[in-house]
């Protein structure tokens, strides 16, 4: 089974528990709400890895103090919990981390995801507190 077979096979199975029907599509599985991402899961070409990211920020008119406190966070290793931010082309301040394929199966997946998203939220809402006071 290639790399991109196993990875919609996960997220079908993800899927169910939602009643949603995902799949890749050049690569990519969005995971979006109310027009606001919860996770992008993705696979790069020729690679036996998984990204999942998502936007928790707009870098826009952003202060220098705060953009040290963010570079700082990547360095936070119990509060990132394997996660990093990174930019992205459009000033946007994402959540990202990567997982081999390996290892994998659909119950672990599912788990992770669901342990990204939470990330997600708990990241976001610490530099949302955080941004008025940098």
């Amino acid at each position: 089974m290639s790399a991109a077979q196993q990875l919609n096979h996960y997220l079908a199975y993800y899927g169910r528990r939602l009643n949603l029907n995902l799949g890749l599509k050049n690569g990519v599985c969005a995971l979006v709400e109310h027009q606001r991402e919860i996770a992008i899961i993705e696979l790069p070409p020729d690679s036996d890895c998984i990204i999942f990211h998502c936007k928790i920020a707009s870098l826009i008119g952003t202060s220098e103090p705060y953009l040290r406190m963010l570079l700082a966070l990547n360095f936070e290793m119990d509060a990132m919990r394997g996660c990093w931010l990174a930019t992205d082309g459009d000033e946007g301040l994402r959540l990202c981390t990567q997982l081999p394929l390996a290892g994998l199966d659909a119950d672990r997946f599912s788990s992770m995801l669901d342990g990204f998203i939470n990330q997600v939220r708990d990241v976001g809402e610490f530099l949302a507190e955080n941004r008025a006071v940098a």
